[in-house]
């Protein structure tokens, strides 16, 4: 019989969204990273890793973690498409958290403009709307996701 962890409760709806294996992105430990979602890829010759973005009500640290989890997958993209031929890989935007996806989405694609004009909070001052849209055209996703992903999948 498998075994649940804590994590594992708490991805749950992701994963049955996904339909695929989840792993989270370790920040202290990328190999780790690297080795676990190698490991899923062979065995189930797909997964994913997700980072969560917007964890709490501290604005800067929200655009920081955004920052930084799409910089990782960005790297972990380009890494799985050079050493392991074969592999796809596919950035994901999770909204509004990783815990509740209500919507799950590919970034860069018109399901991505479709979202973002239709799906994602589009409230505040004319400010607040100026800086979330140059946030967006500078990390290429919205302020407002709750978590990226890195869909992984053989081909």
């Amino acid at each position: 019989m498998q075994k649940f962890t804590a994590r594992d409760e708490q991805l749950l709806q992701l994963k049955e969204t996904l339909q695929n294996p989840i792993t989270l992105l370790n920040d202290n430990n990328y190999s780790a990273t690297l080795l676990e979602a190698s490991q899923l890829l062979v065995t189930s010759a797909r997964c994913c890793i997700v980072v969560a973005t917007n964890t709490g009500s501290d604005t800067l640290q929200s655009i920081t973690n955004l920052y930084k989890g799409m910089a990782a997958l960005k790297r972990l993209k380009k890494y799985f498409l050079k050493e392991h031929p074969g592999t796809g890989a596919t950035l994901i935007g999770i909204y509004p958290s990783l815990e509740y996806p209500a919507c799950v989405y590919e970034l860069n694609t018109s399901a991505d403009r479709y979202v973002a004009g239709n799906v994602l909070p589009y409230t505040g001052s004319p400010l607040a709307k100026a800086i979330k849209h140059l946030i967006r055209r500078l990390l290429g996703v919205s302020p407002a996701v709750g978590g990226l992903g890195l869909a992984l999948y053989r081909n």
